[in-house]
Parts: C-alpha cells; structure tokens; sequence
C-alpha cells in the first residue's frame, strides 16, 4: 500500500461490500458527522436499514438537509436527529459535544467530516489553516469530547462502544518536512509551509491516523477507537478540486460503496483497537507512521494539539474522558 499503482490495482480489483445481513443494531445510537451526503449519509443509511434504533446527523446547517428523509425509508422505526455542528467553530463542536453527553447512550461514533482545499484558505472561524483547523483540530476536539458518553455506554452495556476517524491512503504521500520540525501546528499555519495541489490535504490525513494511535492507547479500552481509509470514491469532498473530481469520475468508488467502508470500520473488527482499517481489512498504516520517528512526531502532535486546545477551546472535560 502506498504507490499508485496499487492504489489503482485496488481501486478497479476491490469494491467495498456492506455489512453481513446478520448485523443487527438495534437499540444502539450512532452519530456520523459530515452526514448531510456523500459518504456520511450513505453510511447512516446502512446503519439504519440494520437497525439502528437512533441515529445522529452532524451537519453544517440542519435547516438544508433532507438526510432524513431517506434514512427513515430505509428503517421506518429509526429516530433520526439532525444536529448543528460547524466543524471549523470550536464552540460549535463544544455545544454539539454536550448536547451528546446527554444521550441515554452512544455506542458508535464516524467522525467523517472532512475538507480538501488545495489552495492556502485561513479558517474565519477558527483562524488555522482550513485542512487543519476542519480535518485535525476539529476532529481531535470533538474525539476528546465524545469519549465520555461513549465509554459510559461500554460501560452500561458490558460491549466497547465505538470511535472511527476517516482517514485516507492519501497519509501515504506525504512529504515530512513540516511534520519532523518544531511546531509543526505552528508552522502549519504558515503559507509558505502550504506545498502544492493535495500535499496539505495528504498531510492532515497523516494527523488524522498519528491522533488516532495515541488517542487509542490513552482511552479506556471498553471504546474501541480506528482509522479507516474509505477508498477514492465520487463524493463532495472534491468540490474545490477540479483535476480530483474528474479522476474521482474515471476511477472512484460510488459514494455508497464508502460508506460500506465506514460502516464496517465503526462495526467490525472489534478488536482492531487503534487499527488503521483499509479495504475492510486490518493494514499496516505508512512506514513513516510506524518507525521511531513517526511515534516521536505522534507524541509531538498529541502534546501540541492538547495545548493548543486547552487554550483555544478550554474545556474541563478535555483530558478527563481519557
């Protein structure tokens, strides 16, 4: 894994499959950010037609979004909720956060909210670099915040709820020279640290699976948290990528059969704690992530990300949930 040649070897040899039909999800919660289409919402259609008793979308403006339409015709008893999260905001993700904890339960969470900008665009909201401030910032925060009633629920029902953060292959191709300096989120914020076309996009996917290893060996193990890589696939991530939609166009997956992806990394494989989940399978992450320096710079993003949160976004809950 990793060239492209095996990348498109796979993408033409390897179609996602949805779950096995004996997947039964009644009773529990899920909540899937990034779900007003594309591959959130295919993946809420799947956890509802194996019944899922509540289902929580995360969406930019619920006031725009019919996902819910469609998810009851898949499964007319589903209680389907469209909350309000601005994954650039970090007080939108604080109020989406505990508005959470107070579910009776949540037992699977997919953290799918993602953005590809390949053009230098700082967050108004938030101030970062975009890539970062949505893909990184955002999802470590609200990774945080979710631990709590997710591991209350493991508790509750004696089986480790949940946690998958969509990562992507694109973690292979990164260039590492912003990652093995000081400061990298710092630096980060920095145009002239920016590269070209995808390197900024790639690199946030690299933080994405470097958070998703140190946040599993902190948590408590009755939450089974992972990375998975959901294929390229046709979606609306590419919307502010002209060259990526085309491509996605000629050699993409279908948005559904992404779906199929997530939905197996966030109810599969329940033991593959801190797993990095590729084709539906168990893979080995990138060398990089793997070698003595790619650890160094996972303990380095987890200190940097921890204090520009604590100061950014000061919660009490933020490291007690671990």
């Amino acid at each position: 894994m990793g060239s492209f040649t095996g990348f498109l070897y796979r993408q033409f040899t390897f179609k996602p499959k949805p779950l096995p039909t004996t997947v039964n999800l009644k009773g529990k919660t899920a909540l899937v950010t990034g779900a007003s289409g594309g591959l959130g919402l295919e993946a809420c259609l799947e956890l509802a037609a194996h019944g899922v008793s509540r289902i929580i979308l995360g969406v930019r403006d619920p006031s725009k979004s019919d996902a819910a339409k469609p998810i009851q015709a898949k499964n007319p008893n589903v209680d389907v909720q469209v909350w309000q999260i601005e994954q650039e905001s970090f007080a939108s993700i604080k109020e989406f956060a505990d508005r959470a904890a107070g579910l009776d339960r949540l037992d699977i969470v997919i953290l799918n909210a993602g953005v590809k900008n390949v053009e230098y665009v700082k967050s108004s909201k938030g101030g970062h670099e975009l890539n970062v401030q949505v893909n990184h910032l955002g999802t470590a925060l609200l990774s945080l915040l979710l631990l709590g009633p997710l591991r209350r629920t493991g508790d509750a029902t004696g089986t480790p709820a949940r946690l998958t953060i969509v990562s992507s292959e694109n973690h292979f191709w990164v260039k590492l020279k912003v990652i093995k300096g000081p400061d990298t989120l710092a630096r980060m914020d920095d145009k002239e640290t920016f590269g070209k076309d995808m390197d900024r996009y790639n690199l946030t996917k690299l933080l994405n699976v470097l958070w998703m290893r140190e946040l599993s060996t902190r948590a408590s193990r009755n939450v089974v948290i992972n990375a998975v890589n959901p294929g390229f696939c046709r979606s609306g991530l590419h919307r502010s990528h002209s060259s990526g939609a085309s491509f996605a166009n000629m050699v993409g997956w279908t948005a559904t059969q992404g779906g199929h992806a997530l939905t197996d990394a966030a109810t599969q494989h329940p033991q593959d704690h801190g797993a990095y989940i590729s084709e539906q399978t168990l893979f080995s992450p990138s060398s990089f992530v793997l070698s003595k320096e790619g650890h160094s710079a996972q303990v380095k993003i987890w200190n940097e990300t921890i204090e520009l949160l604590t100061q950014e976004a000061p919660s009490s809950d933020l490291l007690s949930n671990l």
